[in-house]
């Protein structure tokens, strides 16, 4: 018998240490600081101007931020986990039937009504936490963004984005500067309609770079001064950039829009956007290359470098019909957006035509949109980010935040607030791996203390908006497609620091000087 015991509890032991070995090798393991960090501020005591369903929003919300860093999932898998949690635990704001707002677990419970008599609140505390995790996905900045990724998938398709930047290379690389410059020009002449900044500069301009640096013989050993040192970091930089001069540059900015109108009440669409923006980055663009080169000093060969680019931009022949059908779109988009304050026609509505004119012209077929999994992915976490945004303001997490980083600067004056703020968003970005993953955590608590402040509205908007993808400079794994860039090997890791220090610098310095002095002719302060 004292056998049969010690061998169960043998068995039980080896089948406990099978679990914990196969936990520690799963990707599951991964996610467990999440996880941690969820459970632990969900039961963390509740500061006033909160309550427990708040505080289980904001424990998921903080769980998110931490997947999004150590979990070796997909970000989309992670949202899906945390709006089901959400769901499950009735932490959303439901609507009545009678148009009340309340915690959703508090439906079907009862209250005193004005007249005395007591009433149910008529709401399904489960099934109203489900309509409330799905409304993002009928959000319009969602459906933008999408639209945005079908028609960067036509310009992938018809070889349009890879002429343009052949031409542009071309008519300007007879020097080093000039190089830079076409990379520049062609990251800016592609950003209003590819909305992912990693597959405009990892899918469309780094082959362009990749080639011209192949075209030089360059080696990756052959020092961080290099040419390929100085293309890979004017190309990542000028992406970042032009990520910042448009609301549909990088798929994190319509969430900076969107948090801005639902905060300070502004209608902050695609032309002030542009408008605001416009000076500080194109002077910033003006400025990269030769900065670049003053620091990596790159020398290149230009024969070698003119006869490989002829190469390749007499394989692609001639401007096809399909380009010329898709130059007529977006050129109508174009128009479209900035005139939409005229038009009087939405930007989303905008972007959702042309693909379904694309689609018309067969530029695009539905299969191309089936199998489009970046524009999917892409619009599942980010229509799942605008909801936990959503509800993080109505449940008074934002406005929690903002009140606890407004009380650090409640005796400084408004301008001095916006500016302070913006400064430690631009520098909280080291804290991130991901520009999208930094615009969704940080955007509302730093807009509600600008709110709670009295910073102008537009001012600490277009601030945030350029800082955004402009703090992506600090570190080489910000984003996507730094990381590529980064990855090459032209420039060593404590260099990409410091290089990305110096550009952080001089972003901040045109920011605070000719830009403001831009929006203060714009009437923004």
């Amino acid at each position: 018998m004292i056998r049969g015991m010690a061998i169960n509890i043998h068995h039980r032991v080896g089948g406990w240490k099978s679990w914990v070995q196969l936990v520690r090798d799963s990707r599951f393991a991964s996610a467990l600081p999440a996880i941690i960090i969820a459970f632990a501020v969900a039961h963390l005591p509740v500061p006033d101007g909160l309550t427990t369903t708040s505080m289980r929003l904001l424990g998921v919300f903080a769980g998110v931020v931490m997947g999004l860093l150590t979990a070796d999932y997909d970000m989309s898998i992670v949202l899906a986990v945390a709006l089901l949690v959400l769901t499950l635990t009735s932490s959303f704001m439901c609507t009545t039937t009678d148009g009340h707002h309340i915690e959703c677990d508090r439906c079907r419970s009862v209250y005193r009504g004005k007249s005395g008599h007591w009433h149910e609140y008529q709401c399904d505390p489960i099934g109203g936490s489900f309509d409330v995790a799905i409304s993002g996905f009928s959000n319009k900045v969602a459906w933008l963004v999408f639209s945005a990724f079908h028609i960067g998938k036509a310009v992938e398709k018809t070889g349009f984005g890879r002429r343009v930047s052949l031409a542009l290379v071309t008519s300007m690389g007879r020097s080093t500067l000039g190089i830079g410059y076409a990379v520049c020009l062609a990251e800016l002449v592609l950003a209003p309609f590819i909305p992912s900044n990693t597959a405009r500069g990892g899918g469309i301009v780094y082959p362009i770079v990749e080639s011209v640096i192949a075209s030089l013989d360059i080696d990756a050993d052959g020092g961080e001064n290099s040419t390929g040192g100085f293309l890979v970091m004017v190309a990542s930089t000028a992406n970042l950039l032009s990520s910042s001069l448009f609301i549909t540059g990088m798929a994190g900015n319509p969430i900076v829009a969107s948090k801005a109108t639902s905060i300070f009440g502004i209608d902050f669409g695609f032309a002030d956007w542009v408008i605001g923006a416009s000076v500080p980055t194109l002077l910033l663009l003006c400025i990269l290359p030769p900065a670049l080169r003053l620091f990596l000093r790159p020398r290149v060969n230009f024969a070698q470098l003119s006869r490989e680019i002829r190469r390749q931009h007499l394989e692609m022949g001639q401007i096809s019909l399909n380009e010329l059908k898709l130059c007529g779109t977006l050129l109508t988009c174009l128009v479209l957006w900035v005139g939409s304050p005229y038009f009087g026609i939405d930007a989303t509505v905008v972007a959702y035509m042309a693909i379904v004119v694309l689609t018309l012209l067969d530029v695009l077929t539905w299969d191309d949109i089936v199998k489009n999994y970046k524009a999917w992915d892409t619009f599942f976490w980010l229509a799942s980010f605008i909801t936990l945004a959503e509800q993080l303001s109505a449940l008074g997490v934002t406005d929690w935040i903002g009140n606890s980083l407004s009380q650090s600067l409640h005796e400084s004056s408004p301008l001095v607030c916006t500016l302070s703020l913006a400064l430690a968003y631009f520098f909280s970005m080291y804290l991130f791996s991901s520009i999208s993953s930094h615009v969704v955590a940080f955007a509302g608590p730093f807009f509600a203390a600008g709110n709670i402040l009295g910073c102008p509205p537009k001012l600490l908007t277009i601030l945030i908006a350029l800082f955004s993808s402009m703090a992506g400079v600090l570190t080489p794994f910000s984003t996507g497609s730094v990381a590529i860039y980064a990855s090459c090997g032209y420039i060593s890791q404590p260099r990409w620091f410091l290089l990305g220090l110096l550009s952080a610098v001089v972003i901040i310095g045109i920011t605070f000087s000719v830009g403001m002095l831009w929006w203060k002719l714009l009437g923004w302060y």
